[in-house]
């Protein structure tokens, strides 16, 4: 597909979501830092930021003293001017989170389920929807969008990824029930409950979406992103965006054979909280809870199955270190941060000996344990503010 540069309205838009950005990342930002930083005309930004304060995207915090001439304002986002919406499904829970317009979680809701099929599925999210509608009251007509994660592939690898005695019990039943998740049906109802419009992502790409947008300091622009759950996926931020590839799956983690198969044919088998169950369960120990991963009885399994995994997924690691060559590898999802954090130990030792580059720093995600829903609400406002190179494009099909 051949495409062409930018036209004038397309610049401006891009402009736009630059100067949001800029603005979220710096609170109290004047308009002399702002043309600093971008490089664009002062007459530009006073149009794009007048606009922005006229529609309540931005708001007024004060003025810059010191200076010669009149003072500068100070902008930043307003938090009320917008919000998003997420629904996370996952093979063991439901989850909904509203976020402001600065990011901030307003509103977190999780139910748990096993394996959801439609009929539970859209009662849970329909409850969820309603809290939320609850909450914002008329500033509903403020919501942007609903974001939608889930992963890939819900009925698939049941005989590993199921750990519940009565649902292994049934598996040919429980995958017929799945089925459902193959299309893009539940994505559809969504949009039709809730009137906006739904954005749907899986929930890796999700994840990394929301360190995009959410991440605080000096966030990356090339990191790779581990998303781990019931199983787990990856995604590629190459620039500052997710990069999808040719038929959008790059970044499928999950989907490389493990080294020796030992917790599972397959990475997102062996990487995932099914894995550490079935661990547990074979050394007849309970699963705690959140607390009581911290008690000594648990250090050693911990310890234990970190290296053993770390072995099984070290090879497929140390390839897209050496073939994307990223800034970071963010671990983000649902394992216990013990866990999590024997587990990045033990990624960091045996990387070392499988790689003669230089390594990326391997950390938790910032928005850790929740990144799977903030990463479905982010994505409306992502896609509705965030400054994507694609803006700037007109493709040959458009014109």
């Amino acid at each position: 597909m051949k495409s062409s540069g930018s036209t004038s309205e397309q610049s401006r838009v891009y402009n736009e979501r630059i100067i949001l950005h800029l603005v979220r990342q710096h609170p109290e930002i004047s308009r002399v830092s702002i043309a600093e930083r971008t490089g664009l005309s002062t007459q530009t930004i006073s149009v794009i930021t007048s606009s922005l304060l006229e529609r309540q995207l931005l708001t007024i915090v004060g003025k810059v003293t010191g200076r010669r001439g009149q003072p500068s304002i100070k902008l930043s986002i307003n938090e009320s001017g917008a919000y998003g919406l997420g629904i996370n499904v996952d093979r063991d829970h439901i989850s909904a989170a509203l976020l402001d317009f600065s990011g901030a979680c307003v509103l977190l809701l999780e139910r748990e389920v096993s394996f959801p099929s439609e009929e539970l599925a859209k009662k849970i999210a329909q409850d969820l929807i309603e809290e939320v509608k609850a909450t914002l009251g008329a500033s509903w007509s403020k919501v942007q969008g609903i974001g939608l994660a889930r992963p890939d592939y819900m009925d698939s690898w049941l005989d590993t990824l199921v750990t519940d005695s009565d649902q292994r019990a049934n598996l040919d039943g429980l995958k017929a029930a799945l089925k459902y998740w193959q299309s893009d049906a539940f994505e559809s109802w969504l949009a039709e409950l809730t009137g906006v419009s739904c954005f749907c992502e899986n929930d890796a790409v999700a994840a990394a979406t929301s360190e995009l947008l959410l991440a605080s300091g000096s966030p990356k622009r090339h990191f790779f992103y581990l998303f781990v759950s019931t199983a787990c996926g990856g995604s590629l931020v190459a620039n500052g965006e997710c990069y999808f590839g040719a038929h959008g799956k790059a970044g499928s983690f999950g989907l490389i054979p493990t080294a020796t198969g030992k917790h599972g044919k397959w990475i997102l088998e062996a990487l995932s909280l099914s894995s550490l169950r079935r661990f547990l369960m074979a050394n007849q120990v309970v699963w705690p809870d959140n607390e009581g991963w911290h008690d000594d009885q648990y250090a050693g399994l911990i310890n234990q199955w970190a290296a053993e995994v770390a072995l099984e997924v070290t090879p497929a690691l140390a390839s897209v270190i050496a073939l994307y060559d990223p800034e970071a590898v963010l671990i983000g999802g649902r394992l216990p941060a013990p866990v999590l954090a024997a587990l990045i130990d033990r990624l960091e030792s045996t990387l070392a000996s499988h790689s003669m580059l230089p390594l990326p720093e391997i950390r938790v995600a910032q928005t850790g344990y929740t990144a799977g829903v903030l990463g479905a609400a982010v994505l409306p406002l992502y896609e509705t503010f965030a400054p994507q190179q694609n803006l700037l494009l007109l493709s040959s099909k458009e014109k």
